[in-house]
């Protein structure tokens, strides 16, 4: 067949083949994939007549054509395969040429984009600067780019996420220039007839009290500023009946709390004194024990009603203790002096810390007058400093991370490095998903924190922090799909007792692998292999096993030989429920998740019209799922991505839909056996873990994630060439820890540095 002829794909690193090797990869690409990508032909948009534009566009076609000739995916079945020998040199000649070439790529680190805080890191940020915890459960849900929610251009901003920080942002001013009174506690108070009837029909309102003319109940939501001791007060009277006193039961979140003996026409007060939490409680007033009797002996015992005319609630009674969060702030504000030398050292050491960087004299100055305006309309100086706060939080240089523009000396395009105190931001939000302390704050203040060896001890510094767990509780359950666990509902007549307790440890046991493997300085392939998992009682029962010692919470477990397949993320029932249907187990989906998550090669989205078993012509619907599935396969354009993809998803086939263990299911024995393009054949989960463990690309995936996380966009050529490269002389020198990875992050050009444009 005549050709036409190849680009220079080989343009960079022939410096590194010899003209024997460039000719032999000449003729493979000629042999094995110009069918499919050349003249024509240009499956994937991947057309290997057209030049590259420079060295790097032509090092990534390297790295790309080596990635699937080594997965097994290129060639594709059906296709013209070349044998071990040439697979293996065509291989190692690229991974050769990429070892040769990309040290010698200039640094293209590009720029990010602007950044809205995340729910997580609003609600981190608050926590760790005020001490404050403020629910972000009414924020819109945060949009996913690349599997996460740190991505700026994926991200979104309306009027509800402006009416949900104002109101947080009021929440927290308010705490942290609370107005309280010890001697004179808030007393909030709901009119009788004002609240809700949830109970009894014969239940009058139209008055100025509420009568209970049979058994009823009336409700009322409280939502209280901070946790304290509280005292609730109901002003009742009542008609008295039959033998016994009028009863009145006073309850908070259906638990009750006293009944109390109304025996009074004369309306008094009630009260009982309790510790309650912040946040939302519904207040229950009852009346129990209606009696009517029109020919009792004593007329005025006849009837027994109750009348409520009102409810409140006192307190916070105990003095409020001022977090130590908030020591850089009050210890510099006077405590005596004019309110507006008070405001004004206010706002000098709240607009820095709170906006992440330096601040302009008008940006102090209108925040004061700000506070001085509401202080002049009649409000108390704490309520004045209050709503400074409040707006400094509702403020886009709060709300979003804003990395200011810059040129180099020369004034045309370039490279720079990014300034010390962006360079800040990134590193506490990468590691701690929240906002810089003042050690870090310092260090980019003076300029140390741009030199290595200071920003590598900073990093240390960071990881050794207990908030450094957000990169269990956020990065990785974001990159697993654990917060999936929630949307996920299997069907409660074959997995009766699946409910959110249960999603939670779930979720929990994963979280905890991760931080065993980064706070031990594991190597990070133990999260597909180790020989130890944590429970708590609900999991243990769960997956039928024992723990170490009774209690609560959760224990870490030694695996026996028994249950050694629990020991890694595919053996937790989180990962196993995300990636099942409903009803069943998914092959397809656990297969395409181990791609996608755990070695970063995510099959290309299928066919229209080849996407299911919809088509009952081609597929025969009452054949096994393994059946359908080979039969599936025997279409040309579906069996490129299932013959992989399906011979993973079947080595977990001994995990039911919800992750537990079993032998068989309705069809019988359960078969976990698959075969791999290359030949491969997988028996089970153990064969699998080895698998991926042996396979290089799962540390160079948890890299990229990382990346992803770290840098707020995903990874281009260039940084996933530089990227790859540098994992590379990782896992060369053997072990690789989280530690490692998030180094080799840090020290990137992406991270430490940035382009600038020309300036005109």
């Amino acid at each position: 067949m005549l050709r036409a002829p190849i680009s220079l794909l080989f343009v960079v690193g022939l410096n590194a083949q010899g003209p024997a090797d460039f000719a032999s990869q000449q003729q493979f690409v000629q042999s094995y994939c110009f069918d499919c990508h050349g003249g024509d032909a240009t499956k994937g948009k991947f057309d290997l007549t057209v030049a590259p534009a420079d060295s790097t566009t032509a090092l990534w076609r390297w790295n790309r054509m080596r990635e699937r000739v080594l997965a097994g995916e290129m060639p594709p079945l059906g296709a013209e395969l070349p044998s071990a020998a040439d697979r293996a040199a065509f291989v190692g000649t690229a991974a050769s040429t990429l070892q040769a070439e990309v040290p010698k790529l200039p640094p293209q680190p590009g720029r990010v984009t602007v950044r809205r805080l995340s729910r997580t890191q609003w609600e981190n940020t608050v926590r760790d600067l005020f001490g404050v915890s403020v629910s972000t459960a009414a924020f819109p849900v945060d949009d996913l780019g690349y599997g996460f929610d740190t991505i700026g251009d994926a991200m979104t901003f309306s009027t509800l996420h402006l009416e949900a920080y104002l109101a947080a942002a009021g929440e927290v001013a308010a705490e942290v220039f609370s107005d309280e009174d010890p001697d004179r506690p808030a007393v909030r108070r709901w009119e009788a007839e004002a609240m809700q009837v949830t109970e009894g029909g014969l239940v009058q309102t139209e008055t100025d009290v509420v009568a209970f003319l049979s058994n009823g109940t009336i409700e009322q939501v409280v939502r209280l500023p901070r946790d304290s001791s509280y005292r609730l007060r109901v002003i009742a009277a009542a008609d008295q009946g039959g033998e016994g006193p009028t009863k009145m039961v006073l309850r908070v979140d259906g638990r009750e709390l006293e009944t109390f003996a109304v025996t009074s026409r004369r309306k008094a007060n009630f009260e009982v004194t309790l510790p309650l939490s912040a946040g939302e409680h519904r207040l229950a007033i009852s009346f129990p024990n209606d009696f009517y009797d029109p020919k009792h002996a004593d007329p005025k015992r006849r009837d027994r009603n109750l009348f409520v005319d009102a409810c409140e609630v006192i307190g916070p009674l105990e003095p409020r203790i001022v977090p130590p969060q908030q020591a850089w702030l009050h210890s510099v504000v006077p405590a005596e002096g004019e309110d507006a030398t008070r405001v004004a050292a206010a706002a000098r050491v709240l607009l820095p810390r709170v906006w992440r960087r330096a601040v302009t004299a008008e940006e102090l100055a209108r925040s004061a007058a700000l506070a001085m305006s509401v202080r002049r309309d009649g409000a108390a100086l704490e309520v004045a400093m209050a709503t400074m706060l409040q707006a400094a939080l509702a403020s886009p240089n709060f709300l979003f991370r804003i990395e200011v523009g810059a040129t180099n000396d020369a004034g045309s395009a370039g490279v720079v490095p990014v300034p010390p105190g962006e360079l800040a931001n990134r590193l506490a939000y990468f590691l701690w998903a929240s906002a810089p302390d003042a050690r870090l704050l310092e260090l980019a203040a003076s300029g140390a924190l741009a030199e290595e060896a200071e920003l590598t001890a900073e990093v240390h510094r960071l990881l050794a922090d207990p908030r450094a767990d957000s990169l269990a509780t956020d990065f990785a359950a974001q990159w697993l799909e654990l917060r999936n666990l929630w949307d996920r509902t299997p069907d409660p007549e074959r997995f009766p007792g699946f409910d959110d307790p249960l999603r939670t440890s779930l979720r929990r046991q994963t979280e905890l692998l991760f931080l065993a493997i980064f706070r031990e300085q594991r190597d990070v392939r133990e999260l597909l292999d180790c020989d130890f998992t944590h429970l708590d009682a609900r999991l243990a029962a769960f997956y039928g096993m024992t723990l170490p010692a009774p209690g609560e919470g959760f224990q870490r477990v030694t695996l026996d030989a028994a249950h050694r397949e629990r020991g890694g993320v595919l053996g937790h029932g989180s990962v196993l429920v995300v990636t099942s249907s409903p009803t069943r187990t998914s092959p397809v989906k656990r297969g395409r998740w181990i791609l996608d998550n755990l070695l970063g090669q995510p099959p290309p989205p299928p066919q229209p019209g080849s996407d299911s078993f919809a088509d009952e012509k081609a597929i025969d619907s009452t054949k096994t799922l393994r059946e359908q599935l080979a039969q599936h396969r025997e279409r040309t354009e579906c069996a490129v991505c299932h013959v992989r993809m399906d011979a993973l998803g079947f080595a977990l086939e001994r995990f039911d839909a919800i992750g537990r263990y079993r032998l068989e299911d309705a069809g019988g024995p359960i078969d976990c056996q698959g075969e791999l393009p290359g030949g491969q054949r997988l028996t089970g989960l153990a064969d699998l873990k080895a698998l991926l463990a042996g396979d290089p690309a799962f540390v160079r995936l948890v890299a990229k994630k990382l990346f992803v996380y770290a840098l707020g966009r995903d990874p281009r050529p260039v940084d996933r060439l530089k990227l790859d490269f540098a994992v590379n002389e990782l896992i060369a020198r053997g072990k690789v820890t989280i530690v490692d990875l998030v180094l080799t992050i840090v020290h990137s050009e992406a991270f430490r540095l940035r382009s600038v444009e020309q300036v005109r």
